[in-house]
């Protein structure tokens, strides 16, 4: 087998190609023969030392898989050879074998595309709940960072189908691609007055919800929010301010703001029903995906591109 090794914390270039013997599935395990690994924000912090469930290197990376039972260890039931899964790993997603709990195993329907399959599972289900806990609905106004990536996007149609106003930010390469999907306006991300656009669009009633992938406290956002307004960041990116300015909190006082953070993890409990409300809006075509395969062996040059933000949609390797 091959799996893709950060050999140590750092950029791109730490990602290396591993061979190694294909394991065994151990008593309660399944090995799996991955036909999809799906690259999220968390690899990016996870191989650049700052995710908290990888403290040391180095450490095989990937965290989100789909692909086909090649074996099934002692114990394990409701499985055959040849079944479709997918999983949410601790680990060692970017390879062409993996052996995983039996219990994390999620079953495929049959022919469903394993593909489709990551890009629901981590970022789907996290705009799902992400929405779900802002209680978004018919009237609210959503801004939506990184819109046309593959969370955003998501979260995007999502909100939609809620019956909320989005407004998607995101960089001008991606205008089209977001109002595609339904967003009511775009705006700029690299364009540092951003926030005067959006406020142009949404008018005095403000936004209601804002989910944040960029951590960056220094930005006009504050004064968009509506009274009793939700900032949730989900994700952090190096090179924002991030400090909050003093200003902003007679802003965050008067209006009675809420700014917190979100982590899948803190809310696993959601995450079976997300993925059947996700699953059913897939299989009746109510959900828009567009996926970009690269070779697993590639994993170092789509780390580059989805740092660079050059990446739209869900990004997934391939074995």
């Amino acid at each position: 087998m091959k799996f893709i090794e950060a050999s140590k914390f750092g950029g791109p270039e730490v990602l290396t190609v591993v061979d190694a013997p294909t394991p065994t599935p151990t008593e309660g395990a399944l090995l799996v023969e991955i036909k999809a690994a799906g690259v999220n924000y968390a690899d990016i912090m996870a191989r650049s030392g700052f995710y908290p469930q990888v403290p040391k290197a180095p450490f095989p990376v990937g965290f989100e898989i789909a692909g086909v039972v090649k074996g099934i260890g002692k114990s394990v039931e409701g499985f055959k050879e040849g079944d479709s899964v997918a999983a949410i790993i601790q680990g060692g997603g970017y390879a062409t074998h993996v052996v995983i709990p039996a219990a994390k195993a999620i079953p495929l329907p049959a022919g469903f595309d394993q593909a489709l399959a990551v890009a629901v599972l981590v970022q789907g289900v996290t705009a799902y709940i992400l929405l779900d806990e802002a209680k978004v609905t018919e009237g609210d106004t959503v801004l939506i960072s990184a819109a046309g990536g593959g969370l955003g996007n998501i979260a995007v149609q999502l909100a939609k189908a809620r019956g909320a106003k989005v407004v998607g930010l995101t960089s001008k390469s991606k205008f089209d691609f977001v109002r595609s999907l339904g967003a009511d306006q775009v705006a700029d991300s690299d364009d540092v007055g951003w926030a005067r656009s959006v406020k142009e669009a949404v008018g005095g009633n403000g936004i209601q919800v804002y989910l944040d992938s960029l951590g960056d406290l220094r930005t006009e956002a504050f004064p968009l929010l509506s009274q009793f307004g939700q900032w949730i960041i989900f994700g952090v990116r190096s090179g924002t301010g991030n400090a909050l300015p003093f200003e902003a909190l007679p802003v965050m006082i008067e209006k009675n703001i809420t700014l917190r953070g979100f982590n899948l993890e803190g809310s696993l409990h959601q995450v079976p029903q997300a993925l059947s409300a996700l699953f059913k809006l897939v299989g009746e075509g109510k959900l828009k995906f567009e996926i970009t395969r690269y070779p697993l062996t590639e994993a170092a040059k789509v780390h580059h591109l989805f740092e660079a933000r050059k990446t739209s949609g869900k990004v997934v390797l391939v074995p």
